[in-house]
Order: C-alpha cells, then structure tokens, then sequence
C-alpha cells in the first residue's frame, strides 16, 4: 500500500533572496556603526537555519531578508481519488530542484518547476493548459543561468556579458525541453503580525531536459554572445572562469 500524506501537511519554503537595492551604503547621514549594526543583523538573519530550509551566503552588500510564509496544503490535484501527493512535489516544496533531479526518473536531466499562484482556480487551469514547453522553456532557462550568478547584476566583475547573457538565454531557440507532468495544491496561510489568514492555489509545471542538450546549447549561447561595450581584459578573464565552472552545481 503505498505511503499517504496526511490529510494537512505543513511545508516551509526556502529562503527567497530578493534582487538587492543599489546604493545601500551610501545613503545619506548613514555613519558607519549603523552601517555594521545593519551588517550584523542580516548576517545573523541569513544564518538561521532548520530542516527544509537553506543558509545563504551573506553578499558583500547586505540584502533585506524576506521569509515567506509558512503554509498547509489542505486540497491538492486528485486528492478526492484517494491518490498521494507525488514525490517530485514533496521534495520541490522541502529541498527544492536539486532534491527533484535526484530522483532516479530524472536521472541525466535538468529539472525545471514553473509556477503560478492565485485565488482563481480557473484562470490558473487556464493557465497550465496554455503552457508550451518549446515557447516558455526559454524563460526558465534564462531564469535558472541568472540564479547561477552568485550575485544580482554583477556588472562590474562581467561588463555586458552578464545582460547580453541572460537575454541571448531568453531569445534562443531551446529544443528538447519536455513537460513531465503537472499538479495543484491549495494552501492556507496563517495570519500573521501584518497579514490575515489567506487561501490560495498554486499550479506547478515539473519540465526536463537532457543535460547533455542543454549544455551543448549553452555552448552556442556563450559562442554568439557580443556584449557591448566590449570586455576588458579582467572581464574577459572573469567570464572564461564562468564559463569553465558554470555547471558546477547549477
């Protein structure tokens, strides 16, 4: 008999780091114990950690620390059936992508997982059966190579590279992305200091594509790449390390 969730089951999402705000430290009338006691504070904050969720490395400039909230999942996709929730969703809300490509389905495959959430179950059934892998997948692949940057925007250290990058990653022509399967779960937050109790759906999209197809794709991305103005001679030196080291944990 297989193994059944029970019928409510709280999840923790990871830790979301928002795109940080330029300028930070050098805000007006800032003087510098305010500036370590802010550096303190986010470093404690982004070192806290438990089961389901990640520590992050503190940046050079400290970002705001968003926790999203803790929700239950009180309805999900045939659950009136008796069936379970299945595992590639299990791991995605508790470890995420990685712990889905380790799956031995997913085997020699990049897994990606799009998502919508909202409080119209119509709009987003409209919005599942209007997915294309061949048409989105190019948002989701340039959408993963962004996050492979340690940090947001790193213009300085990569020049044009970084935007001409994750442009070319959207506008190429990706073939050999597959839709594997959907589901929908209902969840229900708490309320909270700032927020009152809320109930929403959220449809997931699980998409894959063979590693080996990917890369060499990749390849041709990083090949046609012409970012303008043109690299100096450590930017260039820079995206050639990028470029030798960027499936190390991607």
């Amino acid at each position: 008999m297989p193994w059944q969730l029970p019928r409510q089951m709280p999840w923790q999402l990871p830790r979301q780091m928002p795109q940080r705000q330029p300028g930070l430290l050098q805000l007006i009338g800032m003087n510098r114990a305010l500036v370590y006691l802010i550096l303190g504070a986010v470093f404690l904050s982004s070192c806290i950690t438990d089961s389901g969720r990640r520590t992050y490395e503190l940046p050079e400039i400290p970002e705001e620390v968003v926790t999203p909230r803790t929700f239950t999942i009180i309805d999900y996709k045939n659950k009136i059936t008796g069936e379970a929730i299945p595992e590639w969703v299990n791991r995605y809300y508790n470890s995420g992508l990685r712990e889905v490509e380790a799956l031995r389905t997913y085997q020699g495959s990049y897994v990606f997982v799009h998502k919508n959430e909202g409080n119209n179950f119509n709009a987003l059934q409209l919005w599942k059966d209007n997915f294309s892998a061949e048409l989105d997948f190019p948002r989701l692949a340039a959408a993963r190579i962004e996050a492979r940057f340690r940090v947001p925007y790193p213009d300085e250290e990569y020049g044009a590279f970084y935007e001409a990058l994750i442009r070319a990653a959207s506008d190429a022509s990706w073939t050999g992305a597959v839709m594997k399967d959907d589901f929908w779960v209902r969840k229900r937050y708490p309320p909270n200091e700032t927020e009152d109790e809320q109930e929403n759906w959220e449809f997931l999209v699980l998409v894959t594509i063979e590693k080996a197809l990917f890369s060499s794709q990749l390849e041709k991305v990083f090949q046609n790449i012409n970012p303008l103005p043109p690299l100096d001679g450590k930017q260039i030196a820079a995206v050639n390390q990028v470029k030798e080291q960027f499936f190390e944990n991607f």
